[in-house]
């Protein structure tokens, strides 16, 4: 199935993965403008709570990049029916 099928079959849930992807970026774009390396302040965003948020917010934009690949795949696909087989 391709991602045309899988839109033409449910747009409410393509629209939202690719609304969530849109902000995981825009949000991981947002937390590396706030990186401070160079004078980290003792409370709040430190380096290392944003490279654990930037590593969270990747995965989880890998995961919905597979689920998005998923709508790609081909397999299962359903036999066709009366079975050709049957026919002989």
């Amino acid at each position: 199935m391709s991602l045309t099928d899988a839109f033409q079959r449910s747009r409410i849930l393509t629209v939202a993965l690719l609304a969530a992807i849109a902000w995981l970026v825009f949000s991981t774009a947002r937390v590396l403008g706030q990186f401070e390396f160079w004078s980290p302040e003792p409370v709040g965003m430190t380096p290392a709570a944003g490279v654990v948020g930037l590593l969270v917010m990747a995965a989880t934009i890998l995961f919905a990049a597979v689920v998005l690949g998923a709508f790609e795949s081909d397999e299962p696909a359903p036999e066709a029916w009366p079975p050709e087989d049957a026919a002989e």
